[in-house]
C-alpha cells in the first residue's frame, strides 16, 4: 500500500433527513486549507440531495466526490462501498476523507466496515458527528425512529445544527433528551448555525 493512502483523517457526518449534512459539508469545505485534497464518500447524489454547490466545489482539483451506488450505503456496506471507497482514495490521494451516509442509513454498518483490518492503516477515523434539528425532538417520528436513535449513539460529537433558526427552549429540550438517553455523559454537544462546523 502506497504510503500516502495511509492513516487518512476520516468523518463521518451523519444524522436523520434535513438534519443540514450537506449545508455542513460545504462549509467545511470553505475552510479546507489551500493545497489539501480532499475527498467525499456519499450515497447516490440523488438519494442525499448533493447540491450544485458541492459538485462545483469538486471541479477545483483538491475536491474528489464518490458517489456509492446501489442504496444507502449501510446496506451497501460490503462490495459497492469498498469498491466505491478504493476507488475515490486511489484517485483522490486525500489529505482528508469525509463520509456521508443517507439520512435513514445505519451509521453502525458503516463503522463496522471501515474497522474491517484493510481500512485500519488506510484510515484513521476521527469524530463521528451526528447533526440533529432540536426543533425535531417532540416529534416522535423522529424520537422513535431507531436510525435517530442510533446516529446519537455513534456519534462522538453531537452537533444541534440550524441552531439559528429555533428557540433556546428547543435546545433545552434536545439537552434533556439526550441526557435521558444517558448521550451526554461522554460526547460533546455543539451548536451549529448555517451549517457552520469545525473538525
Amino acid at each position: 500500500m502506497p504510503s500516502y493512502l495511509r492513516g487518512i483523517p476520516t468523518n463521518i457526518v451523519t444524522g436523520f433527513l434535513g438534519a443540514g449534512k450537506s449545508t455542513a459539508i460545504l462549509n467545511l469545505l470553505k475552510e479546507k486549507p489551500e493545497g489539501e485534497r480532499w475527498a467525499i464518500l456519499v450515497n447516490e447524489f440523488g438519494e442525499v440531495g448533493i447540491d450544485g454547490g458541492l459538485l462545483e466545489a469538486s471541479g477545483s482539483g483538491e475536491v474528489f466526490i464518490r458517489e456509492v451506488p446501489g442504496g444507502c450505503m449501510c446496506c451497501t456496506a460490503g462490495l459497492p462501498m469498498q469498491m466505491a471507497m478504493n476507488m475515490l482514495l486511489a484517485r483522490a490521494r486525500p489529505d482528508r476523507l469525509l463520509i456521508e451516509p443517507t439520512g435513514l442509513g445505519h451509521p453502525l454498518e458503516v463503522l463496522s466496515a471501515l474497522a474491517t483490518d484493510h481500512y485500519q492503516t488506510l484510515l484513521d477515523l476521527r469524530a463521528t458527528l451526528t447533526l440533529v434539528d432540536a426543533r425535531k425532538i417532540k416529534d416522535k417520528r423522529y424520537t422513535q425512529h431507531s436510525v435517530f436513535n442510533e446516529q446519537l449513539t455513534v456519534a462522538d460529537i453531537i452537533v444541534a445544527s440550524k441552531a439559528d433558526q429555533y428557540q433556546t427552549t428547543e435546545l433545552d429540550q434536545l439537552k434533556a433528551y439526550l441526557q435521558q438517553k444517558g448521550l451526554l455523559t461522554d460526547r460533546q454537544l455543539v451548536t451549529s448555525r448555517a451549517g457552520d462546523l469545525a473538525v
